[in-house]
């Protein structure tokens, strides 16, 4: 770094302190970007690895007696008293895309334009005695286009604050392709997610919390809605917000820590569906469906309220006897307001429907209460016995009152008529209150064994009623519960593990969990299931280190007509291998076969024609994956970095197919699988020119491909002939290519 350049910088930092702080909420504004996860554009070079002997440099010179030599860093430098280091990464993307562009906005969403890549300032205080602060950190990531950005700053003054702020932005883009709600199911939202954190006193027995948090997003989707029969796509806007306002104090008294909070959460959001299409004929094409949409909007704003008070409590009694303690209270409340109307023609010929309106409102309360608490008792230093209990119980009230007005005619010249107006009220009422205990026993024999075993149980009670009250046409009537049910279930199980090391180089780790698991509110069986999980951890040399993990889990729903069930096997193996800083390499393999099979009983026609059905949905999917990275330092200044996963689903063994009969479609088996495969090999250059100046070229690919799906159809449910299509799930495939060519400045 030349002189004049050292100087401007000691200048500007000695006398632009503030404008520090106003550049971070600038940066904490700009336009929205992201780069797709885990790519090779933020892998470490062998510089970045050399940072933390860069600090301890500017530690050594900062301390240095009058008349020693000071060792110089490779970057960052002392100025007024800091110690600080500074680096930002300018690049140029250039994006080409071949196939589907939305298939590849799902999943990938990198586009074309300038980015700043990254941006991070470090400033420490070296005798810990700022004016302003200790310690100040500044990190920004991917800011330009794309789908994800992250900002952050913290800020730290011993013994006065602590302050942290983090900004997050993401750009959801989502196409479901043609064979999944007719494709009227897309989104294209922009969300940021935003969080600041202020604390006071941090290193005092008594802390105080303060914070703020907000959640906003906007866009639009499509959506399909159900008319006369009959659906039809139709646009749709939503902007929603949240805002949190935190307040609490935390403290240590004696042997034990206390925490207390209370938040306060507003909530809006304003969707919007109408149809600009003009006339549409919808999905059915039957010749004898007449039904049309032209005119449509709905609009159902909510608003929301909730204050959410917790605390907690930990802390140890004599040697042996630790607890925890944490409770929590949640009062929610919302209104749901409710307007749809729509006009077109009706499924049968020659009837006009002017409007279709119907309005509803509806309001919902919602009280929620947890407490948690933990004992561990330590029989002596190999023997520790825990104990946990929880409960959780909430009380949903709601109520909602509808109207609804049709008017028609039949003809252009004829009259409008209107039917009558309806007025209906509901009011329901959910209860549930569940208690979980865990209790294990840990045995301890210093580094070489341990296991547990433990025993949970949980005992669930759910009741659901629901009422009428009168319609405002009757208004003499009073109708009675219309639905209470109730449902209590208890759960058991056993749960198990244990870590083996027989010498410093090899860990073996094993766990066991079987019982019964209930997430259903009623009518549904707790499910039966079993999880086994192996893990081995070999540290062949200080360099070279191995990893192999086998897990199983396998679940069946005893209910009648349904009787499920599911089997997960997985295997996953890696090996890591780092010789030096110049050299990192890692690699793995990963496969997961999951088959479920569900009951399914339903009935098709009515009356004496009605015949029920009896069949199995079976969904398969054996996923294999392929990963491996690495960086290679070819010379002092020039490294290559490399990426490469291949993911491949092959859906259903090729013994499964479906069966061949003159039966309908619904007597037989339905095979549900997404045979597919998606390859990404990336590669990078980085050419270190000084170590101020690092010059990066890098290129990743995106290959997405699904296989050919056939099916059997029919075209009634009474055809004795089937139909074969085959879906053609190449619609979504898509290729690319991204360049990023970027320069980075360290200072």
């Amino acid at each position: 770094m030349n002189t004049s350049l050292n100087s401007l910088l000691e200048r500007l930092f000695r006398s632009c302190t503030g404008a520090i702080f106003l550049a971070a909420s600038v940066v904490m504004l700009a336009p929205a970007s992201s780069i797709f996860a885990q790519s090779v554009e933020k892998a470490e070079t062998s510089q970045d690895a050399r940072k933390q002997e860069d600090e301890l440099a500017i530690a050594r010179a900062a301390v240095a007696k009058p008349g020693e030599k000071k060792e110089k860093p490779d970057t960052g430098r002392i100025v007024g008293g800091y110690a600080v280091q500074s680096s930002i990464e300018l690049g140029f993307r250039f994006v080409n895309v071949g196939g589907n562009s939305d298939s590849y906005r799902s999943q990938v969403n990198v586009r074309e334009g300038l980015r700043v890549l990254e941006y991070s300032l470090d400033s420490r205080r070296l005798d810990g005695t700022g004016a302003l602060y200790d310690a100040m950190r500044m990190n920004v990531n991917n800011a330009g286009g794309d789908s994800s950005q992250t900002y952050s700053l913290g800020i730290d003054k011993a013994r006065a604050y602590r302050f942290d702020a983090n900004v997050r932005r993401f750009n959801y883009f989502r196409t479901p392709g043609p064979n999944f709600a007719l494709g009227w199911r897309d989104s294209d939202l922009r969300q940021q997610v935003s969080d600041y954190h202020l604390k006071l006193f941090p290193q005092r027995a008594v802390r105080v919390n303060l914070g703020f948090g907000q959640t906003m997003a906007k866009g639009r989707f499509t959506f399909p809605y159900s008319f006369q029969r009959d659906l039809f796509p139709v646009l749709g806007t939503t902007r929603w917000g949240a805002n949190d306002y935190r307040a609490g104090l935390e403290g240590v008294l004696k042997k034990w820590n206390f925490n207390g909070e209370v938040l306060y959460r507003r909530f809006k959001n304003d969707p919007r569906l109408y149809n600009t299409a003009g006339v549409q004929t919808g999905f059915n094409s039957l010749p004898t469906d007449f039904a049309t949409l032209s005119t449509f909007e709905r609009l159902f704003p909510l608003r929301s309220r909730a204050i959410v008070t917790r605390g907690s409590a930990q802390g140890t009694v004599g040697e042996r006897l630790h607890l925890i303690f944490r409770a929590l209270h949640d009062d929610e409340f919302m209104n749901t307001p409710f307007y749809d109307n729509a006009g077109g023609t009706s499924s049968t010929a020659n009837q006009l429907i002017q409007s279709a309106v119907f309005t509803a409102t509806g309001a919902v309360d919602r009280k929620n209460d947890n407490f948690d608490a933990g004992l561990s008792y330590d029989i002596n230093k190999n023997v520790v016995i825990n104990e946990s209990f929880r409960y959780s119980a909430f009380k949903i009230q709601g109520d909602n009152s509808t109207r609804s007005v049709t008017t028609t005619k039949t003809g252009s010249n004829n009259p409008v008529t209107g039917t009558a107006a309806t007025t209906l009220a509901k009011n329901y009422i959910t209860d549930y209150s569940s208690y979980t205990n865990t209790l294990d026993i840990s045995f301890n024999a210093g580094k070489k064994f341990l296991a547990n075993l433990g025993w949970r149980v949980m005992k669930r009670d759910v009741v659901v009623t629901g009422f009428y009250d009168q319609p405002s046409s009757q208004p003499s009537t009073t109708y009675p519960i219309i639905k209470n049910e109730e449902e209590a279930a208890t759960t058991h199980a056993f749960i198990g593990g244990m870590r083996l090391r027989p010498t410093n180089r090899l860990s073996l780790i094993f766990d066991v969990e079987k019982g019964e698991s209930n997430a259903s509110f009623v009518r549904i069986d707790p499910l039966q299931f079993t999880r086994f999980r192996v893990r081995a951890q070999i540290q062949a040399t200080d360099s070279l280190s191995f990893i192999g993990t086998v897990t199983t889990v396998d679940r069946t729903n005893p209910t009648p007509y349904v009787s499920n069930e599911s089997n997960n096997r997985s295997y996953t193996g890696a090996v890591n291998w780092e010789p030096n800083q110049r050299v990192w390499l890692n690699a793995g393999y990963d496969y997961h076969d999951l088959y479920t099979a569900a009951g399914i009983r339903y009935t098709l026609g009515s009356g004496s024609s009605a015949v029920t059905y009896s069949s199995n949905l079976l969904a398969y999917s054996r996923l294999s994956s392929v990963f491996f990275n690495g960086r290679i330092g070819l010379t002092n200044r020039l490294d290559l970095l490399m990426l490469y996963n291949y993911i491949k689903d092959r859906g259903a063994p090729s013994g499964v197919t479906l069966p061949v009969s003159s039966v309908p479609l619904a007597a037989g088996d339905n095979i549900q699988a997404l045979p597919m495969f998606r390859h990404n090999p990336e590669g990078r250059i980085a050419y270190r020119f000084s170590n101020n100046f690092t010059g990066n070229l890098s290129y990743r690919h995106f290959s997405y491909h699904e296989m050919n799906l056939t099916r059997q159809l029919t075209a009634a449910a009474t055809a004795t002939v089937p139909v074969y299509i085959t879906l053609d799930p190449g619609y979504l495939n898509y290729r690319a290519g991204i360049v990023t060519a970027s320069m980075k400045i360290t200072f």
